[in-house]
């Protein structure tokens, strides 16, 4: 009987190698996002769409636009940005200048949602300063939601700091909040109020154009993988992109390329 050994062996360091003819190439590495919160319900369905096309994954990390910006401020930790309004892209310029390209994709209006038959009877902003209101506003340092909802209430003469909110660092938890009663009204995004389903009931505030959120995509000066991530922003504009973030509630109206904002790392463009 022949030692069986030498044959085991073999199958070992077959196994330990791969074998000498695995001519399969490396996995591509994913690409780095850093997303607005409020955007993850359309990038939960970009994201494996844009895999499935190319296959190429891309690993989201979702918080405020606010948080995502400082994040952003150090080097080597994406290779996208995604934040709720381009005032952050031109911040992260002019802090690092570090901003490459860009891309509009969509915009972003805000509403005030209750629950379902508003129990409340609110009607406007003005509405939130009753006594028997209770609201959450986002933190404005945090996302951009909470900057818009400052703006909007100090137009309508409403001081914010009497009213004693809740605050939140994103604006799908202001929403969570009010789906599950928590809190009786908020401001949030047209496109997360539809995300909520008939759970709430969305309050129109009327048209203020500096109120709408203008969504950009960045492509950052160290991305590891700058050529993948162009493709990525390049899916982002056509018809299976554009398609979803319209049924996810944002606006698409005519995305343009936008340059890069030239400035000197640090400086003020």
């Amino acid at each position: 009987m022949k030692p069986l050994v030498p044959k085991f062996l073999c199958l070992l360091l077959v196994l330990l190698t791969g074998g000498c003819n695995d001519r399969r190439p490396a996995p591509v590495p994913a690409l780095r996002l850093l997303c607005a919160a409020g955007l993850k319900p359309a990038l939960d369905e970009i994201l494996p769409a844009f895999q499935q096309a190319t296959g190429v994954a891309v690993e989201p990390d979702y918080a405020g636009s606010g948080i995502i910006l400082t994040r952003a401020r150090q080097e080597g930790v994406a290779d996208l940005f995604l934040p709720g309004d381009a005032f952050y892209v031109d911040e992260l310029q002019r802090l690092t200048g570090r901003v490459i390209d860009r891309v509009e994709l969509a915009s972003l209006r805000p509403c005030i949602i209750v629950a379902q038959g508003n129990p409340r009877r609110i009607t406007s902003l003005q509405d939130f300063a009753r006594p028997d209101v209770v609201v959450a506003v986002g933190n404005p340092e945090a996302c951009q939601v909470g900057r818009v909802t400052a703006q909007l209430l100090a137009k309508a003469g409403v001081d914010a700091l009497a009213l004693r909110a809740k605050e939140s660092l994103t604006v799908n938890e202001l929403g969570l909040w009010v789906k599950v009663h928590d809190v009786d009204a908020a401001v949030v995004w047209e496109a997360t109020a539809a995300a909520l389903g008939p759970a709430v009931e969305g309050v129109p505030i009327p048209d203020d154009p500096s109120a709408v959120a203008h969504v950009v995509l960045a492509l950052l000066a160290d991305a590891h993988d700058a050529a993948r991530a162009r493709d990525f922003m390049k899916f982002c504009l056509e018809p299976c992109a554009q398609a979803i973030l319209r049924s996810q509630g944002y606006g698409c109206a005519a995305p343009a390329v936008l340059p890069a904002r030239p400035t000197a790392k640090g400086g003020r463009p």
